[in-house]
C-alpha cells in the first residue's frame, strides 16, 4: 500500500505536467468529440444500407460493437505520446535528475508513469464510447446485447493497457524522443490488425471467442509490464546517449548462445564446407574429405552439450505446453460430441461411406500426398508459430498451439456420429506420423512460451536486446537439431506409410463387416 502511493505521487505529478500542456490537450478533445460523430454517421449509413438492399438485420447489429472498438482506439493512438515521453522525454527536456534522485525505488518510479500514461489514454476513450453510445440513443439505433457491450469495453481496456505499457517499455530503451515516436508504429499498427481480427470474430456472431481474447490481450499486457520493471534500471537511463545498431556484436551474443564452443558449431562448419564442394562438384571429397569427420565430431558435441543444456531448460515449459495440449485435445473432444446430435447411421450407411474413404485412396488419392510439400507446410506453420511468440513473449504461439491441438479433438470428437470409432482413426490415420509431429509442435511452442518467460525474468547482466537474441538463439537450436529432423521423418510417414495404414484398416473393417 506504501508503494501504491509513492507511485502515485510521481502519477499525480505527470498528470498535473499533462493537464498544462495545450498541444496535448488539443488533439485528445478534438479526436474525443469527433470520432464518436464519425461512428454514429457511419453506423446510421451502414444499417440503411443493408436494410435497404436486403442485408440481415442482425449484421447491421454486429457493426455496431465493432465501430465501439474505432472510437475506443483512434484517441488512445493519439494520447500514446504522453507515455513514449514518459522517460526519455524528461531525459531531453533536463527534467530526469530530480525524479531519479528521489528516494523512491526503481518500481514504484516505473509504476508512477504506467499509470499516469495509462489513466489518460483510458479515460479519454470511454469518454469517447460514451458519446457514440448517446448518439445511437438519440438516434434511436438499437444498442447491441449487453455481453458484447461489455466485452468491447474490456477489449478496449486491455488493448490501451496493453499500448500505453510497451510504449513505457520503448521509453525507457529510446535515447530520443524522435527515436520512441517512431518505434510507436511497431505498437500501433499490431493493434491495429489486432482490431481487425477481433471485428471478424464480431461479424461471425463468435462472441465467447473474443473472451479468450481479452484474456490473451490481459496476459500480453502483464508481461509486457513485467518485462519494463524487470529490465528497469534509473542509472542505464543517464548512461546511455546514442544507440548504435551493430550487426558484429549482435552475431557474437547470438553465436555464443548457439554454440558454447570457442568454434563455429559443427552443423554450420559441415554445411558451409559441403556446400563449398558441392559448387566444385567434387562429390568423393565431400563424402571423404579429411575435415568432416572432425566436423562430426562437433556436431555431436553440440548435440550432447548444448542441445542437452537447452532441452533441460525447457523442459519445465514442456511439460506445461503437454499438459495444455491434452487439455485442448480432450476438451475439444468432449465439447464436439456434447454439441453433435447423435445420428443413428445405418451399417450401410457406414459402409458406404468407408468404402468412398478407401476408393479415394487407392484411385490414386496417396500418389497426391508428398513428402516434400507435407514438411514445407508443417515447417512454415512452426516458424509463422515462432514468429508470433517472439511479439508476444509466447502467447500466441500456445493459442495457436492450442487451436492446432482442438482441431484433432473436434475431428475425432465428431467421429461417433458419424458411426466410426475415433480411437480407429487415431490409431491408423493420425499416430503414424503424429508420434513424430505432435512432439515437434509441442517442443516449438514450449521453446517460445520459454523464450518468453525469460524476458520477464529478472537476468542481471544482459539487456532485454541481450536477453532476446540468447532466446532467439534457443529456439533456433531446438528447430534446427530436433523440430525439422522430425518435421522430416514425419512427412515421409504422412505421405509414404500413414495412407497405407489407414487403407488396411478400413480393409479389414469392411472384410469384418460385409
Amino acid at each position: 500500500m506504501r508503494s501504491f502511493k509513492r507511485a502515485w505521487l510521481v502519477a499525480r505529478r505527470e498528470l498535473v505536467d499533462q493537464m498544462r500542456d495545450w498541444r496535448i490537450l488539443m488533439p485528445m478533445i478534438v479526436l474525443t468529440l469527433f470520432f464518436p460523430y464519425l461512428m454514429n454517421v457511419t453506423a446510421k449509413g451502414a444499417i440503411n444500407y443493408i436494410n435497404e438492399y436486403g442485408g440481415v438485420a442482425l449484421m447491421g447489429q454486429r457493426i455496431l460493437p465493432f465501430l465501439i472498438l474505432v472510437v475506443g482506439y483512434f484517441p488512445v493512438t493519439v494520447s500514446l505520446v504522453v507515455a513514449l515521453e514518459a522517460f526519455v522525454g524528461e531525459k531531453e527536456r533536463g527534467t530526469i535528475e530530480p525524479l531519479l534522485t528521489s528516494p523512491l525505488a526503481d518500481e514504484e518510479l516505473y509504476l508512477g508513469k504506467l499509470m499516469a500514461g495509462t489513466l489518460v489514454p483510458l479515460t479519454v476513450s470511454f469518454i469517447g464510447i460514451s458519446l457514440y453510445m448517446g448518439g445511437l440513443a438519440w438516434q434511436g439505433i438499437k444498442w447491441p446485447e449487453s455481453g458484447f457491450i461489455l466485452q468491447t469495453l474490456a477489449l478496449t481496456a486491455v488493448q490501451t493497457l496493453m499500448m500505453v505499457s510497451a510504449a513505457i517499455v520503448v521509453s525507457t530503451q529510446s535515447t530520443t524522443v524522435r527515436a520512441a515516436n517512431l518505434l510507436a508504429s511497431f505498437i500501433v499498427i499490431p493493434v491495429g490488425l489486432l482490431i481487425q481480427a477481433e471485428s471478424a470474430l464480431m461479424f461471425w456472431g463468435t462472441n465467447n471467442i473474443l473472451w479468450f481474447a481479452v484474456l490473451a490481450v490481459a496476459i500480453i499486457s502483464w508481461l509486457i509490464i513485467r518485462l519494463g520493471i524487470v529490465h528497469f534500471k534509473r542509472e542505464s537511463l543517464l548512461g546511455r546517449e546514442i544507440d548504435i545498431l551493430s550487426w558484429v556484436w549482435v552475431w557474437k551474443i547470438f553465436r555464443k548462445a548457439f554454440s558454447s564452443s570457442e568454434q563455429p558449431s559443427g552443423l554450420g562448419r559441415y554445411l558451409v564446407y559441403l556446400w563449398k564442394r558441392i559448387k566444385k562438384q567434387d562429390a568423393e571429397k565431400v563424402l571423404l574429405g579429411p575435415a568432416v569427420w572432425q566436423d562430426w565430431r562437433e556436431l555431436k558435441r553440440w548435440y550432447r552439450q548444448d542441445i542437452t543444456q537447452t532441452l533441460r531448460r525447457v523442459m519445465p515449459t514442456f511439460l506445461i505446453t503437454l499438459l495444455i495440449g491434452v487439455g485442448a485435445l480432450l476438451g475439444a473432444y468432449f465439447y464436439i460430441q456434447a454439441a453433435m446430435p447423435q445420428v443413428a447411421l445405418t451399417d450401410q450407411k457406414v459402409h458406404d461411406t468407408l468404402r468412398q474413404v478407401n476408393g479415394f485412396f487407392m484411385s490414386g488419392g496417396v500418389k497426391s500426398l508428398e513428402t516434400w510439400p507435407l514438411f514445407w507446410h508443417n515447417f512454415l506453420a512452426e516458424v509463422v508459430t515462432f514468429a508470433l511468440g517472439i511479439f508476444s513473449f509466447g502467447v500466441l504461439s500456445i493459442l495457436v498451439f492450442i487451436v492446432n491441438f482442438a482441431v484433432i479433438g473436434g475431428v475425432l470428437g465428431a467421429l461417433p456420429s458419424m458411426g466410426l470409432s475415433p480411437w480407429l482413426v487415431f490409431v491408423s490415420g493420425i499416430l503414424p506420423h503424429g508420434i513424430l509431429e505432435l512432439p515437434s509442435i509441442m517442443l516449438l511452442s514450449a521453446a517460445s512460451l520459454h523464450m518468453g518467460l525469460r524476458m520477464v525474468t529478472p537476468d542481471e547482466g544482459h539487456t532485454i536486446g541481450e536477453t532476446l537474441i540468447m532466446t532467439i538463439a534457443d529456439v533456433l537450436k531446438l528447430l534446427i537439431a530436433i523440430c525439422i529432423p522430425l518435421l522430416i521423418v514425419a512427412a515421409f510417414i504422412e505421405a509414404n506409410i500413414t495412407p497405407h495404414i489407414l487403407i488396411a484398416t478400413i480393409g479389414h473393417v469392411l472384410e469384418l463387416h460385409p
